[in-house]
């Protein structure tokens, strides 16, 4: 193997094995050189001035560093892209979309591209430039819709990722006027009613049904002793009924183990004066009135 080639290849084996024009060039690579390279197959061109040096199908973070990389020095992964990323709740896919400084440099194909006059604070997420949790958290709210934006909040309050006041603080030194998104956040922040995070996305869809529907706000993860000193938190929890619910994700009950840690903690809560009813994620998501009209039932028996 040549020099620059190994030179190459020791530079891309951090981002993902892909290398841009001016990183080849500064290991002593020429444009002859990386254009004869591509002839003969050896490098992929995946973005102008980005190439891949390996012979693997790429993936989506691939295709995403690639954006970033041929966007410019400061670009980074941001809005839905970032969401991803962070493996924050509210979407389970995202278009190839970065932040990059108002210059004229060049436009990734197949990317949205979002322009700002003041480069946002990032951080690394597996190779890939990405803009922070909080700033994530205020750019997605530009483009998803509020039940969305609100479950990545919630799954980055759950994974301490962030927290509510520091989301705050954020807000008032970025979210000024006329930044997309300032709006929707401090919305967001100031309709929590409680400093507890909701334990999954379909917990926090179920919120946003029962408030749509009028039904009592509940208190989220109430703490209970049971027998023996265990900690039980249902999902939602009405005190002056003494009624809980839960929302069963496609895990719960696949083994053996789980259902019985299930009925035994059901049984404590029992033992306690607590009225359980447990729904599934999927009718959560997919019947909502069906939810909502056996969770009033539930608390008006």
């Amino acid at each position: 193997m040549r020099p620059i080639d190994e030179s190459v290849r020791d530079l891309a084996a951090n981002q993902r094995f892909l290398v841009t024009r001016p990183q080849v060039l500064a290991v002593g690579g020429s444009d002859a050189g990386i254009d004869r390279r591509v002839r003969s197959g050896q490098w992929i061109l995946v973005q102008p001035g980005v190439y891949q040096i390996d012979s693997r199908r790429p993936d989506w973070e691939d295709m995403l560093l690639g954006a970033v990389l041929a966007a410019g020095e400061e670009a980074l992964a941001s809005h839905r892209a970032a969401l991803m990323l962070w493996g924050l709740d509210g979407i389970s896919s995202a278009p190839i979309e970065v932040t990059a400084p108002y210059t004229h440099g060049p436009v990734p194909g197949g990317t949205i591209v979002h322009r700002t006059r003041r480069p946002p604070e990032s951080t690394t997420i597996d190779g890939v430039r990405v803009t922070t949790i909080e700033r994530t958290l205020l750019d997605c709210c530009s483009v998803l819709k509020p039940r969305a934006a609100t479950k990545a909040f919630e799954s980055a309050f759950r994974r301490r990722l962030t927290t509510v006041g520091r989301m705050y603080a954020f807000l008032k030194e970025a979210g000024g006027r006329g930044v997309k998104g300032t709006k929707m956040a401090r919305r967001i922040l100031d309709n929590r009613r409680y400093d507890t995070a909701t334990d999954s996305g379909s917990e926090t869809e179920a919120l946003y049904l029962m408030r749509d529907f009028g039904i009592p706000e509940p208190v989220p993860q109430q703490k209970f002793t049971a027998s023996g000193g265990d900690t039980i938190r249902p999902d939602f929890y009405w005190p002056l009924l003494g009624k809980a619910i839960e929302i069963d994700g496609l895990d719960a009950h696949d083994s053996a183990d789980k259902l019985d840690h299930d009925l035994q903690r059901q049984n404590k809560l029992m033992d306690l004066g607590v009225e359980l009813r447990r729904f599934s994620a999927r009718t959560v998501r997919r019947h909502p009135d069906q939810f909502v009209n056996e969770v009033r039932r539930f608390l008006d028996a």
